[in-house]
């Protein structure tokens, strides 16, 4: 698999927007219009365009999206300055469409599979050859009942196992990236309890690692996971 990220700083929102509407599927024009706050906007802009970006450097490039015999080692964070996706952008290459569980995959036979992710002024992509997701989180309120809502009863009891505040939020954002971008993968909700548990004594579970490969960074004190199927 292979993960870009860019950020959005710096920017006239506006003049953003202004040049990258356009190149957006009508799709991405009208999720990113809904948004009520201007970042949400243009990171959701800047994602689809990451999205194209990807794609057409894989194209051209012509490599493999797997690198080696264990093709998840050093998979690293592509960064990828935010005017360079309105400068020249090609567009996609492929059609999105829908899977019947609402997940956006390109139609054409043997195209890449996708995923993307935003959050606050950052936007990242991750293209791979088998079903993949990706999720990018920062710190966020989270309470003893959403935890127990979302995870299983193992991994909610050694989240809230932590001895303080910063370890369970960091335990809860490693938790939450992984999780969310599994049901992505899958083309579920976060909630739909579709999910072995992600950890075991605080490592990854080999339930989950024996059904995918996973991949964790940081960048800016946000967590990112990008899990795809094996």
């Amino acid at each position: 698999m292979k993960i870009y990220i860019t950020k959005v700083e710096n920017a006239d929102f506006d003049e953003f927007l202004g040049e990258a509407m356009p190149l957006l599927t009508e799709e991405r024009r009208e999720k990113t219009a809904n948004y009520k706050n201007e970042s949400d906007k243009v990171t959701s802009a800047a994602a689809e365009l990451l999205l194209a970006f990807a794609i057409d450097e894989q194209l051209m490039s012509g490599a493999s999206l797997f690198t080696d015999r264990e093709p998840d080692r050093g998979v690293t964070l592509r960064p990828v300055k935010w005017r360079k996706l309105t400068a020249g952008a090609p567009g996609i290459a492929y059609t999105i469409t829908w899977s019947d569980k609402g997940k956006p995959v390109f139609a054409e036979p043997g195209a890449p599979y996708f995923s993307i992710s935003h959050t606050d002024n950052l936007a990242v992509v991750v293209i791979s050859d088998s079903p993949v997701g990706i999720d990018i989180e920062g710190k966020r309120a989270v309470s003893e009942a959403m935890i127990k809502k979302a995870f299983s009863e193992s991994d909610a009891a050694w989240i809230l196992s932590a001895e303080d505040e910063d370890l369970c939020q960091q335990r809860f954002l490693r938790a939450w990236t992984i999780k969310e971008s599994y049901v992505k993968m899958l083309g579920e909700s976060i909630f739909s309890g579709n999910m072995p548990d992600i950890f075991s004594e605080g490592e990854i579970s080999a339930n989950l690692l024996n059904k995918c490969a996973v991949v964790e960074e940081t960048y800016d004190k946000y967590n990112i996971a990008a899990v795809r199927r094996v």
